[in-house]
């Protein structure tokens, strides 16, 4: 959810707030095909291509991941300074494709900076330093594989129930902000986002809950070990991954089986108070800004 929230609600608020309505229509429905895409597929790729790519470019893919959000920050800082010299030559609001290719440089860099780090001062090898230096173990199928995995895989859902939310927002409530003299962030903090609000929480809700019930990703991309860390670079064995690997092989009416069933309904009970909880919470959201 680290993942895949920020990334899902930022991509919903600009797509129907600021996005230009004709790249509007191929973003959205491309973003929600995503969504159709086989959970064993992301699975697949996430335990063969992408756990093996981040073991060999772990000290790359730490730079990236630390420092990528400060990079935005920081053109997000300049960009009052520099963005009117490009504003005359991007029509509308297009002028935000220009971060494409400064995201990709970006990632470029970091990856040909991790190598010189590694040689430098992580002594040629940053799992062997993690391991034998700061005695931190390191499993090739981890959390950290397995969050982006899942994040990739739930970022279709909330992005779409959150964007639908956002553009459902009536138009009045924003023109009539911005003829009072606010400007467009004043108007979307304050007013859309406010009005959004119980949409949004509802799609964080149930991106959660769909995290919480998959079970093809996180019983390919986590290596399934079943004695769990708190460090994200450890594997894991979810409920759901547990009840799939174990339920073929447990004698019908012995421990192990019935075991299994108070696994599943553990799942149930706290799916079930989660989604309960948000419905409460989203309720309590729409009398609060129903009024504007």
């Amino acid at each position: 959810m680290l993942f895949a929230v920020p990334l899902a609600v930022g991509g919903a608020i600009y797509t129907a707030y600021f996005m230009p309505s004709s790249m509007r229509r191929v973003v959205k429905p491309t973003v929600e095909i995503m969504e159709a895409l086989p959970t064993v597929i992301i699975g697949f790729l996430a335990g063969l291509w992408l756990a093996p790519l981040v073991e060999e470019n772990l000290a790359s893919v730490m730079l990236l991941v630390t420092f990528l959000p400060l990079f935005m920050i920081l053109v997000g800082a300049a960009w009052p300074m520099v963005g009117r010299r490009v504003y005359g030559s991007v029509q509308g609001n297009w002028h935000a494709i220009i971060l494409v290719p400064l995201i990709l440089l970006f990632g470029y860099f970091c990856f040909q900076l991790g190598p010189w780090i590694e040689q430098t001062y992580l002594g040629g090898d940053a799992r062997v330093y993690l391991t034998h230096e700061l005695g931190i173990s390191y499993d090739q199928r981890n959390a950290l594989v397995v969050g982006v995995a899942m994040g990739f895989a739930v970022v279709p859902t909330i992005f779409s129930i959150a964007e639908d939310a956002i553009f459902s927002v009536p138009s009045h409530l924003s023109f009539g902000s911005l003829a009072l003299g606010a400007t467009q962030w004043q108007t979307l903090t304050k007013v859309i986002l406010l009005t959004a609000s119980p949409g949004i929480f509802s799609a964080i809700m149930m991106g959660i809950g769909r995290a919480v019930g998959e079970t093809m990703i996180v019983l390919m991309a986590t290596g399934n070990t079943p004695i769990m860390d708190w460090s994200f670079f450890e594997g894991l064995r979810t409920l759901s991954a547990n009840i799939a690997v174990e339920m073929p092989e447990s004698e019908v009416g012995s421990s192990h089986y019935r075991i299994l069933f108070l696994a599943a309904f553990v799942l149930f009970v706290s799916t079930f108070i989660f989604n309960t909880l948000a419905e409460f919470i989203r309720q309590r959201l729409r009398e609060k800004y129903s009024a504007l």
